[in-house]
């Protein structure tokens, strides 16, 4: 009996077990969507509040997607809102990448296009209209916000798993409303490379920790891809990352193969990404950018422009205050605590000190001062990320604080009531001066102090709630909450100040680039190729060319030096690396191919397009392109004399002959031409307050033009600026000539037969190379402009082609850049061409039939092609042998050895070596002086 009771008691224990386990399946089963909602939920929670954080100020100031507002300014506008047409136009066909005629005459945009808008996220300009690409900016800015959010948390999941998900995900909004975003938005490929980069960090940690090269080479060939300019700094920053972490681990066994995996992985990013840096990088070397780096660097300040340069780590100011709490508590630090601290130190002397910033920027930087930030603020994120690891917060003891005090839990929440309040009313009072950057580019004194005082109110509060949580005071969820409102508090004044403030400073920027805008496809000709310009700058450069149509205008950071310096001697406007379409003459507009020209006068017969702000007349001295000379040009420059001197010289090299009595200049002198002297250096010397008369007898019918021109440079402000008021009868023509906006040759009329009065005033001492006042025969012009002979090219997707029969054998002159890099084919034959006239293209034609075709292809392009090819098949191989390739003692040493060889020369040439020379120079300066 009490066996079988046994047995049925046992039976029915074994009953009960497998109705628990059946239970146990179903309550798991239960969980499991919540335990996958909850892994998911913290990479979801950032970019939602990103989103909403943005929408909500937008709301607020009528900003699109709720307003005709833009957040674009200045390089947005400029820069990344043209190019990104230009790149719908090359996506769908309309234009060429190597060739592209919408910008500089015919330039290779494969550079510009990785340098400005080579994102993932720019593919979203093919589903908007062109007009709307200003607003489009505004959605592609909160997407890459919240994907830098994402990439954030992906660091911390992986990289620092004991941080605790809240502080993980408030550092995550951090980033994302950091002071890099805040400053430099409107270089929106640079926030590609900062949602990157925590997935370059965590990709680091694989390599270093597991041997797994695939994450890292992905990630650091999506850069290099990306934006190849910041690349530079992502290949300084982890050589000096590897060479810091080889040197303080170099004694443990796990990491030995570290270096050889860097290695490997480095050059395979960098063959997988070749057929994009090399061409890019040697298109850089021939822009006018390049400059002697030591020069700068002897030349520059000691310390930087820190009302610009701080705010870049100020804008999330909680980072600060958690670091600098957890530096002074006097606790232990782990090695890897104390390596990142390393690293954010190397990262945050560039912020302070100007040569060693300056070399940060490849030697120079016009503007933009911590174009490297997102490195130095994210790794301030991670050592806080560290010291608030559950590891360290065990050692405060936040286990004593299960229930936290009511009473202080009213004050905290007060706080955050008092900062709420405070911050919104203050930018809202001052928001003027606080955006002194969105007008200028750089801080001034007293838009430094406000954000200091924005900043200090916080951090006041921010430290409060942090030294209480570490005093055991505060629970680490309701510190969590507390910084995560403040911190959504603050990245809501901080969008006020920097991102919506361009808007509120100049609310009609949509609206005027959209007018412009809708010019595009309003000129009906299928004749040729042909060239748009404006009368003056009327809007900025490169949107002639996002409209669609051929242009002489651009500005990048790529514009060739060569085709800059020609528009200028020319006498074509240009400062910095921005070349426009307006000044010039009549001559070298038909030399150019401009046949119709964007005004903002009054109709005429010519008008074509007759707008409610843009008109589009067609030109009188059109020539189409490929014009046909018997002799040839042997000049490759043009000469070193006037710019008045150079349009006749051009003339009688293209149109007319080098006969005396060909002549379509006519040079004018002052009442007193004795007065204009020029001294031993042979510069024209003027002295503030002369004036000079000029009375003009004109024959025939004239347009006159005055100039005043130094040397060709890429400045971007020259020495002769507002030298000069220039009055025709006695109405003012330029009161400040030349400026950085218009500083070619001014037009001050087209005359006929009649006596005209030019009076010039100096208004500062000054001295030129270049200076007169000359008219140009229009009726000798037309005539011949007439009686040229031409091929007659069309543009198609990147190549200019025409057909033509000939008498004789003759020279074709074509007003496309010249490079080497060109392919010039008659009759399916490659034929030699040449420089000339400072940039243009020439080569012969035989008589008979002569089919052309003129392409490009970019120098570097085809052994960047091999070698990406290479890249892969090695990745490839290196994937299928990894595992029976070993390495053994002597190539890990060899590894370790090149690695700290390579960190501490980036150590000698980014920090050392700019601190010493600048400090040597200046010393020796002072000494000078004394």
């Amino acid at each position: 009996m009490e066996t079988n009771g046994a047995k049925k008691k046992k039976s029915t224990s074994k009953t009960n077990d497998t109705s628990n386990v059946n239970n146990a399946g179903s309550s798991a089963g239960v969980n499991e969507p919540k335990k996958k909602a909850l892994k998911i939920l913290p990479f979801l929670l950032p970019p939602v509040a990103v989103a909403v954080i943005m929408l909500i100020n937008f709301y607020a100031n009528g900003l699109y997607p709720f307003g005709g507002g833009t957040i674009a300014w200045c390089d947005m506008t400029q820069q990344v809102i043209p190019l990104l047409t230009d790149l719908k136009d090359i996506l769908t066909g309309k234009a060429g990448i190597f060739l592209n005629f919408q910008n500089a005459g015919g330039m290779n945009l494969w550079g510009v296009i990785f340098f400005f808008v080579a994102s993932p996220f720019s593919l979203l300009t093919l589903f908007v209209q062109k007009t709307e690409v200003i607003h489009l900016v505004n959605i592609l800015l909160i997407l890459k916000m919240m994907t830098c959010s994402v990439t954030s948390m992906v660091y911390f999941k992986s990289c620092q798993k004991k941080l605790p998900v809240a502080w993980a995900m408030i550092f995550s909004l951090m980033y994302a409303f950091s002071g890099y975003v805040m400053l430099y938005f409107q270089n929106i490929i640079w926030l590609d490379m900062m949602y990157l980069f925590p997935l370059l960090l965590t990709a680091f940690n694989s390599l270093f920790k597991k041997g797994k090269i695939a994450p890292y080479v992905a990630v650091l060939t999506a850069m290099m891809i990306v934006n190849y300019y910041i690349s530079y700094m992502i290949v300084v920053f982890i050589l000096l990352l590897m060479g810091v972490v080889c040197f303080r681990y170099r004694n443990e066994e796990p990491y030995k193969k570290a270096p050889v995996h860097f290695i490997i992985g480095s050059l395979l990013a960098a063959l997988l990404s070749a057929a994009v840096w090399i061409p890019c990088f040697i298109q850089y070397l021939s822009s006018g950018r390049t400059e002697n780096f030591l020069e700068n660097v002897a030349s520059c300040s000691f310390l930087t422009n820190y009302q610009t340069t701080i705010p870049t780590i100020l804008s999330t100011i909680s980072i600060l205050i958690i670091n600098a709490v957890c530096l002074c508590d006097g606790k232990p630090r782990s090695k890897k605590q104390n390596t990142c601290l390393i690293l954010l130190f190397l990262m945050l002397i560039p912020i302070f000190i100007e040569p060693i910033n300056t070399m940060w920027h490849t030697g120079s930087y016009m503007s933009f001062p911590t174009r490297y930030g997102f490195i130095t603020q994210f790794m301030l994120i991670a050592c806080a990320g560290y010291f608030l690891s559950k590891d360290d917060e065990n050692r405060v003891s936040h286990e004593r604080s299960k229930a936290d005090n009511i009473f202080l839990t009213l004050i905290c929440a007060a706080l955050i009531f008092f900062f709420y309040k405070f911050a919104l009313d203050f930018t809202a009072v001052n928001l003027h001066e606080f955006s002194a950057y969105s007008r200028t580019l750089w801080g001034d004194d007293t838009s430094y102090h406000l954000i200091l005082k924005l900043s200090a109110v916080a951090a006041l509060i921010y430290g409060i709630y942090f030294i209480l949580f570490r005093k055991g005071m505060l629970s680490r969820q309701l510190t969590a909450m507390l910084i995560c409102s403040m911190v959504i508090v603050e990245a809501y004044a901080n969008v006020s100040i920097y991102i919506t403030s361009p808007y509120v400073n100049f609310p009609d920027r949509a609206k005027n680039q959209q007018a412009v805008m809708e010019l595009a496809d309003k000129i009906d000709d299928d004749s040729g190729f042909y060239r748009v310009n404006t009368t003056s700058k009327l809007f900025d450069v490169n949107l002639v060319g996002a409209m669609g149509y051929n242009s002489i205008s651009h500005y990048t950071s790529l514009t060739s030096k060569d085709y800059m310096y020609m528009m200028k001697r020319l006498g074509y406007s240009s400062y910095w690396m921005e070349v426009g379409s307006y000044g010039g003459t009549e001559l070298t507009d038909a030399l150019m191919n401009i046949k119709y020209t964007i005004h903002t006068g009054k109709t005429s017969e010519s008008t074509v397009y007759d707008g409610e702000i843009y008109n589009i007349d067609k030109s009188d001295h059109y020539i189409p392109s490929g014009l046909l000379t018997d002799n040839a040009i042997t000049d490759a420059e043009l000469p070193e004399v006037t710019r008045g001197e150079i349009q006749q010289y051009v003339y009688e090299n293209t149109l007319g002959s080098s006969d005396s009595e060909d002549k379509i200049v006519t040079f004018y002198e002052s009442e007193h031409p004795e007065a204009i002297a020029k001294n031993k250096e042979g510069k024209y010397t003027f002295k503030n307050g002369s004036t000079f008369n000029y009375t003009i007898e004109v024959k025939g019918r004239q347009s006159l033009y005055f100039d005043c021109f130094d040397q060709p440079s890429n400045a971007l402000n020259e020495p002769i600026n507002k030298s000069f008021l220039v009055m025709v009868n006695h109405n003012v023509i330029e009161s400040e000539y030349p400026s950085q906006r218009e500083n070619g040759l001014i037009d001050l009329g087209e005359f006929e037969d009649q006596t005209i009065s030019v009076t010039v005033k100096v208004l500062q001492d000054c001295e030129c190379a270049s200076y007169g006042l000359f008219g140009m025969d229009l009726d000798k012009l037309s005539a011949a402009a007439e009686n040229a002979q031409t091929v007659n090219l069309s543009a198609d997707k990147g190549r200019l082609t025409g057909s033509c029969e000939l008498d004789k054998a003759q020279n074709c002159l074509v007003s496309l850049p010249y490079s080497d890099t060109l392919n010039v084919k008659v009759n399916g034959k490659q034929v030699e061409y040449s420089k000339v006239l400072g940039d243009m293209v020439q080569f012969k034609l035989e008589s008979g039939k002569n089919d052309i075709e003129i392409t490009s292809t970019p120098k570097g392009f085809a052994a960047g092609i091999v070698l990406t090819i290479a890249g892969a098949g090695l990745c490839v191989l290196y994937g299928v042998f990894r595992k029976k390739i070993k390495f053994n003692d002597t190539v890990c040493s060899i590894s370790y050895y090149a690695v700290i060889m390579a960190g501490a020369l980036i150590l000698f040439v980014i920090y050392i070596m700019p601190f010493v020379v600048n400090v040597y120079c200046n010393l020796y300066e002072n000494s000078l002086v004394k």
